[in-house]
């Protein structure tokens, strides 16, 4: 461009278009309309063939921020943003799992009382609610079976008493006609034995036994007396020969007697023996029948069915033993009978904790029998503090309906502080020792990775990928990424990651 005159003023002036002939105006036009086209077509040839395509730069946001990391904050940074570290260290692990429970009374204190008789109810002396001790009274009833086992026992007392009385004698004269068996085989005088015997019963056998061996002696005497050398031939001989046989048979007699008295004593005393355990079995039957109807030993053995009169057929129904009357069905001149609940009582010193473990939580109920489980009423139900319960039995079967596995435990329940029927929550513990754990705040997440940070120096601290194993209590366990003894970030860690993150959220 020629040089302007100096201090002439610039001019510009619009350039006005050459008319145009409307034919060529549209040649042109579709000329540039295919080449414009054209271009099109093949730039985005190009772009398919990937030409021209400008080289995409590698993201920056994961290159510095990935495992091993590291991020360094000034110490009067860390300080505002609380930055905390601890030492790993192995240490138990606590796993709580908290499950439904709800108490229940104990079955081993519980008594449903049913009569063992039928009859009227006649008394009622105590209410619901009332506390009772084994052996107190809960009803009377009108028993017609309870006064014919009275007399039964009456009767059996009475044939107790006469086979007693019988035995005694059989046996004392038995014993007493052996011994005059004894003595009379010994040839003891009749003057003596009167005396050994005088005063012993011995019924008539005395008689039988003595008039036999008196004329023994006397039919021996007489022989004797003819069977002399200076007086055989004063005598005729069929006199001697009948004499001898008068002594023979007497002799003989004597022993037969002897014999049949021997065995008919130690017979009379069996027979005796006999009668008293027929009468003491009766006495015993009908002792145990009155047994059988609720009444203890010591009652039975003092009844006196005389003595009661028209009480003879009044059953006390008495309580099985110490507890409260949770329930009560008696009413008065109703007749009842073994079919009918009238009581029922129980013990509420003690109560049972029922809880359903979910098959997934069964290791931490392992090895709970005999040891004990912690539970809280359940909310809404009162104050949450934690209590104690032994466990008794931690099932054996799972439920194929709710998957789950029976806990029975016992609960104190002295004072009373329980109900039957509360619901309560229920804490499984389980600690395992020796694992490397670190609080839940401590782990940072970048999607599905989850990482956290390790004091390498002051203010300087590296990126730890890990894998994380059980959570429980606001820890969870490390089972990969981590050492014994590294210091770990546990407050603050939110910072750093903010801070690692920093370049990367900027770009976003």
């Amino acid at each position: 461009m020629a040089d302007l005159p100096q201090g002439q003023p610039v001019v510009v002036r619009p350039v006005q278009p050459a008319p145009r002939n409307p034919a060529v105006a549209w040649l042109l036009g579709g000329a540039l309309l295919l080449a414009s086209a054209a271009g099109v077509g093949f730039g985005a040839l190009k772009l398919m063939r990937g030409e021209g395509k400008k080289e995409a730069e590698p993201e920056k946001a994961e290159a510095g921020t990935g495992d091993g990391a590291v991020v360094e904050l000034k110490q009067v940074a860390m300080e505002k943003a609380g930055v905390k570290a601890e030492k790993l260290q192995r240490a138990p692990f606590v796993e709580l799992v908290r499950v439904p429970g709800r108490l229940a009374l104990d079955e081993t204190r519980l008594a449903h009382v049913n009569p063992v008789v039928d009859g009227i109810i006649q008394e009622v002396p105590v209410r619901l609610g009332q506390e009772v001790k084994a052996g107190d009274v809960l009803a009377t009833l009108e028993c017609r079976d309870l006064a014919q086992a009275k007399l039964e026992l009456v009767k059996a007392r009475l044939g107790l008493q006469q086979a007693e009385a019988q035995e005694k004698w059989n046996r004392e004269v038995g014993t007493n006609t052996q011994a005059l068996v004894d003595n009379l085989e010994k040839g003891v005088a009749i003057a003596e034995i009167e005396k050994m015997f005088r005063g012993r019963n011995l019924g008539d056998l005395r008689q039988q036994l003595v008039g036999s061996y008196s004329r023994r002696l006397q039919a021996k005497a007489q022989f004797d007396a003819v069977n002399q050398p200076d007086v055989v031939g004063a005598v005729s001989q069929s006199n001697l020969i009948k004499l001898r046989a008068d002594s023979e048979g007497a002799e003989a007699a004597f022993r037969a007697l002897c014999e049949e008295m021997k065995f008919q004593s130690v017979q009379q005393i069996r027979v005796g023996e006999q009668k008293l355990r027929e009468a003491q079995t009766a006495e015993a039957l009908a002792k145990t029948q009155l047994l059988m109807m609720g009444f203890n030993r010591e009652e039975v053995e003092k009844m006196n069915p005389i003595a009661e009169g028209e009480k003879v057929s009044r059953y006390p129904l008495r309580s099985p033993m110490a507890g409260t009357i949770i329930d009560q069905h008696a009413v008065l001149r109703e007749r009842v009978g073994l079919q009918n609940q009238m009581f029922q009582i129980a013990n509420l010193n003690t109560l049972w904790l029922k809880a359903d473990v979910p098959q997934r939580d069964l290791r931490l109920a392992q090895g709970l029998a005999g040891g004990y489980v912690r539970f809280s009423p359940a909310e809404g139900s009162g104050s949450g503090s934690e209590h104690q319960a032994r466990v008794l039995y931690t099932g054996d079967l799972v439920d194929p309906t709710t998957r789950t596995v029976n806990l029975l435990a016992e609960v104190d329940n002295t004072k009373r502080d329980w109900k039957p029927g509360m619901f309560v929550e229920v804490s499984l513990v389980r600690a395992e020792p020796g694992v490397l754990q670190v609080p839940l705040e401590a782990v940072q997440r970048q999607d599905t990775q989850t990482f956290v940070f390790v004091r390498e120096s002051a203010t300087r601290f590296r990126r730890a990928d890990v894998k994380l194993g059980r959570q429980a209590e606001g820890r969870v366990e490390i089972l990969q990424g981590l050492k014994e003894g590294q210091e770990v970030v546990v407050a603050g860690g939110f910072i750093l990651k903010s801070e690692l993150f920093k370049e990367q959220l900027a770009g976003d």
